[in-house]
């Protein structure tokens, strides 16, 4: 297995944390699920791609000057498309990339025009997520949380007490943190997505 090219944080420093030694590759594999794994949960919490990635998007036009993307924050736009005809291989549907701009909420693309009114006519090709030059600290706050949640997975790995909420050794009793611990869930909170989920849909006649 190999980490996905959205994996917040790397095995050299999932090593380095757990104390495993460098050179130790016994457990690679494992901890390379766990990375991926835990990446996946932090972005299903969160609701959106948070490491920079290439995206393509389809979405429908309704006379609006302003269309919401899916992921933020918006750090580049590849191409935009228009097509009635939701083919998108015509190069006359190409729109000048002069004549639109990411807003300034890095979560919005202006057009000059109008987006005409259709079902799925619209294509965006556009990087969103953090980056290490402009987002170096939320990407850190991020790693942080990943690396947290491959030790809380690391931990439980050779346990035999799933679905137990504690377990006894003569007459002590230990309770078991089967819940994310709030360490990790307060640093992913501040992350989730605040604004309305898009509806995107049309109304009225096309």
């Amino acid at each position: 297995m190999a980490l996905i090219a959205r994996a917040l944080t790397t095995i050299p420093m999932v090593k380095q944390h757990l104390n495993i030694g460098a050179g130790d590759v016994s457990q690679d594999s494992r901890l390379e699920l766990f990375v991926n794994a835990a990446t996946a949960r932090i972005e299903s919490i969160t609701d959106r791609v948070l490491k920079q990635f290439p995206i393509v998007e389809t979405q429908h036009g309704g006379r609006q000057n302003i269309l919401l993307l899916r992921q933020y924050p918006v750090t580049a736009i590849t191409e935009l498309r228009i097509d009635q005809t939701r083919v998108f291989t015509d190069p006359a549907t190409v729109i000048d990339p002069l004549e639109y701009a990411i807003a300034d909420d890095g979560n919005s693309i202006i057009y000059d025009g109008y987006f005409p009114r259709g079902l799925g006519n619209i294509r965006i090709s556009y990087t969103a997520g953090y980056n290490s030059t402009d987002y170096a600290g939320q990407l850190a706050e991020l790693e942080l949380a990943c690396i947290w949640m491959v030790e809380w997975f690391w931990r439980h790995r050779d346990r035999q007490d799933m679905g137990r909420g504690s377990k006894s050794k003569g007459d002590e009793s230990v309770n078991i943190l089967t819940e994310m611990p709030p360490m990790i869930s307060q640093v992913i909170d501040h992350f989730r997505r605040i604004e309305a989920p898009i509806a995107n849909v049309l109304t009225g006649n096309l």
